[in-house]
C-alpha cells in the first residue's frame, strides 16, 4: 500500500468520524432542548399543583368554617326548639282557657313560623355558601 492510498483510507476515516460526530452532535442538541423543554413543563406543572393545593386549603378551610356554622345553628336551635315547644303548649292551653280568641292564638302562630323561617333563611344561605 502506498502513501497516497493510506492518506486517502484516514481521509475517509476522518470524514466518516466527522459525519458520525456531527450526528452525535444533532442528537444531542436535540435532547438538550427536549429535556429544557421538559423541565419548563415540570415547572409549570409544579406551580399549578401549588396553585390547587392552595385552592384546596382554602375551600377546606371554608367548608370548615360553613359546617361549624351549620351544626351550631342546628345544635342550638333543637334546645330552642324543645324549649319553645313546651311553652307553646303552655301558652297554647293557658291562652284557650284565659282568651276566648282563636285570632290571638293564630297571631301567636305566625310571629313563631316567622322566627323559624329565619333560621331556615339563615341555613339556606349557609348551604348556598357550600356551592360555591
Amino acid at each position: 500500500m502506498t502513501n497516497q492510498e493510506t492518506i486517502e483510507k484516514l481521509n475517509d476515516a476522518l470524514n466518516h468520524l466527522i459525519d458520525a460526530y456531527e450526528a452525535l452532535q444533532l442528537k444531542n442538541d436535540e435532547t438538550n432542548e427536549k429535556l429544557t423543554e421538559q423541565i419548563a413543563k415540570n415547572r409549570e406543572l409544579e406551580f399549578q399543583l401549588s396553585d390547587v393545593n392552595t385552592t384546596i386549603d382554602k375551600r377546606e378551610n371554608k367548608m370548615d368554617g360553613m359546617l361549624n356554622k351549620i351544626h351550631k345553628l342546628l345544635s342550638s336551635p333543637k334546645t330552642d326548639m324543645a324549649d319553645s315547644s313546651s311553652e307553646y303548649k303552655e301558652e297554647f292551653n293557658d291562652s284557650i282557657y284565659s282568651s276566648g280568641s282563636i285570632l290571638d292564638i293564630k297571631l301567636d302562630n305566625k310571629v313563631e313560623d316567622k322566627a323559624n323561617k329565619i333560621d331556615l333563611g339563615r341555613m339556606e344561605s349557609l348551604l348556598n355558601g357550600l356551592n360555591k
